[in-house]
């Protein structure tokens, strides 16, 4: 017997078909640790410049570039880290129902979000 279900789905179409809070959680949450992935080497490689004297600390994080980098890799952990601690609930049990999943989506997304624009102003400012 032949299955016509498609097999690789692209995103756009993930999203347009899942459109509840948990889909784009979990969507979001492995875009952030393939954003974390790919920033690592960028991050250490920026410590370890701006380690080698107060002069090259400054002239690092004087770009408003580096900074807004840096603004990019902390948000990612916190949105991470708090999508992490939500799936760490669901994995023992807690929030299995669409309501209660539901729930938990958006009040993750509510501290992500507090989260995300405290590290912009620490960042940034």
């Amino acid at each position: 017997m032949k299955s016509n279900r498609p097999i690789d789905l692209p995103l756009s179409q993930v999203i347009s078909v899942n459109r509840s809070p948990i889909a784009i959680a979990s969507i979001l949450h492995r875009i952030s640790g393939i954003i974390l992935f790919l920033l690592i080497p960028v991050m250490l490689w920026l410590l370890q410049n701006s380690l080698a004297s107060p002069e090259s600390f400054e002239t690092v994080f004087d770009n408003v570039l580096v900074r807004f980098l840096t603004w990019i890799f902390v948000a990612a952990i916190a949105y991470h880290f708090v999508m992490g601690i939500k799936h760490l609930f669901a994995d023992m049990g807690m929030n299995e129902e669409l309501k209660s999943g539901r729930t938990a989506s958006m009040v993750s997304f509510v501290i992500a979000a507090i989260l995300v624009v405290a590290s912009f102003i620490w960042v940034m400012f």
